[in-house]
């Protein structure tokens, strides 16, 4: 029965699963479950007769039960669930376990309608929040509004009032009605302040949610003289809208004709959940409403605002214009021009304007009391002598010394005689000439053309043009002062060009040299170095040779010390290259830490070489950075000029440059002389790493050497590191040494180093499978640091490790302090993913290189190597012996393992046994061998051969 019990089932499939048991214990003549769902009762499942077994009715009493039924109740008896009655005997410890269980489903069923009623509120509500913010209006936002709300309750009769303003009267903005079609007119609704208000409006009144039989509401109106408008409802429920104030601002309803369509719990808990959301959306769409009118007026006062504008921009590009013709006026009023000249472009100028075609400037002499004309254009009126001032339009403005306009200058005379009057125009302006605050005489425009009238504006500008005409005509007294002015100009612009060809010189001397050592920079050097390559093509007596110089551990100063102390160091290099040097030699800084310079006259490399013994031991001195004494070297690469094997000057660099890196491979702090077997190894290089590549290709070439590691107090094996050997079809064995750095220059090195790694790996899986070693065997293998810029190296390694099942810890990636100074920011971050994913790291040739403290302080490393060169002395030399046994118990503090290279004999055995050393690596054990030729029994008795050395004396260390 429990394992019914516990499978989910129906209530009806649980009913008749129930009545199958009851059936199978007490076998009554008919039984019958009656469940609650939702507010009325129905039969879930009966059997057999069931005609004298109660009906369960909403609302109705349980009638009491007969001699012959029994009953018992689903759920408490204060409120039932259900019922389960049968004909038969009375109720048992199992009737009570089925009722339980019964009890169970149907409160998971009734739970189950519950939250499919909360979900379909929930998505209604957020279905009304979403339209409050996608409807464009309220007539749109209340449409779909009233289909949500139909989904919770019947609404098919639904209507919102909204108050206005004074809240006074009652407005439909939405109304819904199976059997009004209409809202009611504004002559049925009684506003809320009246004696006799509507029924929605007595709901706004009392600020309460009200729910309304259609007797309640006949009493209503009865008793309290609401008005109800339209039909009478037989149920009828409202809320009034709150905004965010708490005000009522109107009222949603919703109503029904069927007396028997009541509204439940439910409906009225959803009705005013959804009423408040109603409020709030109505808000919001007021709120926008008003705010779109606020943008609407922003806008039209913008609008108004732009029109203006444009009227500015327009006046503005008038003023611009004329301010263009004056600054025009103003130049030929400046010029040497002659008056006529003058005049006859002030003419073209004003004709840009108004229309002056008929132009003429009258000048009063008032000596002589004397009208002259220097300039007339006119139809009519060619050049007018000379006369004494009349009664004409000319002598008005000369009288009064105003301009005077007259749209309309029929009967009016333009110049005035004794005898007869000169020409009589349709238009007339004229505005007076004034030179300071002497009046010089008239500037007149007039038209004989009844479609041309002057206007205000017209004599505007044309007072504009005047005063700028009377400051030409004192144009010849100011003549000499003029003159001294251009003086004094032309002095200035002497002196500002002047200015500007030393400022242009320290430009161009800028571009060619470098800023920080005010040394010529590369593309200077690479001039100087084309001239006298020219030269020495045309005459080869001037033979010259090309010393390239680059600062070691340059970079190593700037992470240390800083940017500004490796600025300082790069003067200092310059200055004390510079002092080797004669006085034709040219010193040039190419960039970086690189240094070039061109030795003028020199005829054999000799004298190369005395330079370059020079340069190197000129940086064997201190250099003072910061307080501390900074020890520097330099490593030079020289080459002398030669035609036989060079054609271009570039080449001379470029050899130069590789004679540099040549000292660099060879230990830094020397000097290299380019010749003919560099040359030879140049093409040697190109050809090998092209060899390289194929032998990438054939996986017979490039073989993995395995060098045991063994513990040094058993002398069991503890692991190997891997090598790589590579047999050349022609050339033999070729030593790592050879092929390596060229392999780091081309950029092999990634997929040489992927080709060992994937190798060893199988090799080391196969040993696993096979028993020959155990899980506790690892595999070190060297890893470059051009591997720290590959961004798909640690997913390779590991899914590498998961396809050849290889244990944690297992693989010992080996890093050089060299790959550490490259790129120490990018090696932190992967060298920390490596940790991660279970690959350890072991610091190669530890205490040889340039910081090594400083790199255990940054970097996390599992294992330290001890060079070979602390190892080979260390059973006869004290100082090798105290470094071992400081590096030791600085990784015993730290907490790293620590393996010895190049142990050869027994007394370094015994030597690093008695100082504590864990694991030893060698000849004395094994030399380097392919998997095929590892001597097994060597390794296996080299825990006897131990135990019988931790006997014997160790040497003196005195």
């Amino acid at each position: 029965m429990n394992s019914t019990a516990d499978i989910l089932f129906s209530p009806e499939e649980a009913a008749e699963a129930a009545l199958d048991f009851l059936f199978c214990w007490q076998l009554p003549l008919g039984a019958s479950v009656w469940g609650k769902l939702g507010e009325g009762w129905r039969c879930l499942a009966q059997r057999g007769d069931v005609s004298a077994l109660p009906t369960p009715q909403a609302g109705v009493p349980l009638p009491p039960l007969g001699a012959a039924v029994c009953c018992q109740v689903l759920g408490s008896h204060a409120q039932p669930l259900g019922f389960l009655f049968w004909h038969g005997c009375a109720a048992s410890e199992r009737t009570a376990q089925l009722a339980l269980l019964l009890t169970g489903h149907l409160t998971s069923a009734s739970l189950s309608n519950d939250l499919s009623a909360a979900r379909v509120t929930h998505h209604t509500l957020l279905d009304i929040n979403r339209l409050a913010n996608e409807s464009q209006n309220v007539e749109h936002f209340l449409r779909r509004l009233h289909r949500a709300v139909s989904r919770l309750m019947p609404a098919d009769n639904f209507y919102i009032a909204l108050l206005d303003e004074g809240g006074s009267a009652l407005r439909f903005p939405y109304f819904a009605d199976v059997m009004e079609p209409r809202p009611p007119r504004p002559d049925e609704v009684f506003p809320c302040g009246g004696q006799t208000p509507s029924l929605t409006a007595w709901l706004c009144r009392q600020h309460s949610f009200m729910l309304l039989s259609g007797a309640e509401i006949d009493k209503l109106c009865r008793q309290h003289g609401v008005v109800m408008s339209g039909l009478m409802p037989s149920w009828w429920m409202g809320v009034p809208l709150l905004d965010a104030a708490s005000k009522v601002v109107g009222a949603v309803v919703v109503q029904s004709y069927d007396v028997h369509q009541r509204f439940d719990d439910a409906a009225q808990s959803a009705f005013l959940f959804i009423a408040h959301h109603i409020a709030s959306a109505l808000d919001r769409l007021a709120h926008r409403a008003e705010l779109e009118r606020k943008v609407w007026l922003r806008t039209a006062e913008l609008e108004g605002i732009n029109i203006r504008l444009h009227a500015e921009v327009a006046e503005r590009k008038r003023t611009e214009q004329l301010q263009s013709v004056l600054f025009r006026i103003g130049d030929i009023s400046n010029t040497s021009l002659s008056m006529e000249a003058f005049f006859v472009g002030l003419h073209r100028l004003l004709s840009e304007f108004i229309d002056a075609s008929n132009c003429m400037v009258c000048l009063h002499d008032s000596e002589r009391n004397e009208l002259s004309f220097p300039y007339c254009s006119d139809l009519y009126l060619t050049d007018p002598l000379p006369q004494r001032p009349g009664r004409g339009l000319l002598e008005q403005v000369l009288h009064s010394g105003r301009p005077l306009l007259l749209a309309e200058a029929s009967g009016h005379v333009l110049l005035a005689s004794d005898d007869h009057d000169i020409a009589v125009p349709v238009s007339w302006l004229g505005v007076p000439l004034y030179s300071g605050n002497e009046l010089r005489g008239v500037l007149a425009v007039q038209s004989y053309e009844p479609s041309v009238r002057y206007s205000y504006r017209d004599q505007e500008l044309l007072e504009f043009v005047a005063n700028h005409i009377g400051s030409a005509l004192a144009r010849v007294q100011a003549l000499d002062d003029l003159q001294r002015a251009y003086a004094d100009l032309e002095q200035r612009v002497l002196e500002r060009t002047n200015e500007l060809d030393a400022v242009n010189a320290q430009l161009q001397h800028d571009s060619l040299h470098d800023p920080l050592t005010k040394l010529p920079n590369r593309s200077y050097f690479s001039r100087v170095l084309k001239r006298n390559w020219d030269q020495f093509q045309l005459d080869p007596t001037q033979r010259f040779a090309v010393v390239f110089i680059d600062l070691d551990r340059f970079k190593l100063v700037n992470d240390t010390l800083g940017h500004l102390a490796g600025d300082h160091l790069l003067t200092e290099a310059g200055q004390r290259i510079r002092s080797c040097l004669g006085y034709a030699d040219f010193l040039a800084r190419l960039g970086g830490d690189e240094f070039a310079v061109l030795l003028s006259g020199v005829d054999s490399l000799e004298e190369c070489e005395r330079l370059a013994q020079s340069l190197v031991g000129e940086f064997e001195r201190p250099i003072m950075l910061s307080g501390r004494e900074l020890f520097t070297t330099v490593s030079v690469g020289l080459v002398l000029a030669d035609k036989e094997h060079y054609s271009r000057a570039e080449d001379l660099l470029r050899d130069a440059d590789h004679a540099m890196y040549r000292t660099k491979q060879r230990g830094r702090h020397g000097y290299t002389l380019f010749n003919h077997e560099l040359r030879r190894n140049q093409a040697d290089q190109l050809a090998l790493e092209a060899e390289l590549r194929h032998a990438l290709e054939n996986r017979h070439e490039l073989v993995p050497y395995y060098q045991a590691i063994v513990d040094s107090h058993s002398g069991k094996l503890a692991g190997f590191e891997t090598l790589v050997r590579w047999h050349h079809p022609q050339r033999g064995l070729i030593a790592p040494g050879v092929f390596l750095p060229m392999a780091e220059e081309s950029g092999l090195i990634l997929k040489l180093d992927r080709y060992m790694i994937e190798h060893a790996c199988a090799q080391l899986a196969q040993w696993y499978g096979s028993g020959r070693i155990d899980h506790a065997v690892c595999l070190h293998i060297n890893l470059s640091s051009a591997h720290f810029h590959d961004p798909g190296l640690v997913g390779w390694l590991q899914e590498l490790m998961q396809r050849h099942a290889l244990p944690v810890g297992t693989l010992h990636l080996e890093i050089t302090e060299s790959a550490l100074i490259d790129v120490p920011d990018v090696a932190i971050e992967v060298m920390r993913q490596l940790k991660e994913r279970g690959i350890c790291l072991a610091l190669d040739d530890f205490g040889t290189g340039y910081s090594a403290l400083s790199y255990l302080h940054r970097y996390h490393f599992d294992v330290l190597k001890i060079d070979q060169a602390f190892v080979r002395d260390i059973h006869c030399h004290e100082e090798s012996s105290a470094i071992v046994r400081a590096i030791l118990a600085l990784a015993a503090a730290l907490g790293l393992d620590v393996v010895a290279e190049g142990v050869e004999t027994m007394l370094q055995v015994q030597t690093l046994r008695q100082l504590g050393c864990p694991r030893l690596q060698g000849y004395y054990f094994a030399r380097p061998a392919p998997a095929a030729e590892l001597d097994w029994p060597r390794l296996a008795g080299m825990q006897q051969e131990l135990a019988h050395a931790g006997d014997g004396l160790l040497p003196s260390l005195a």
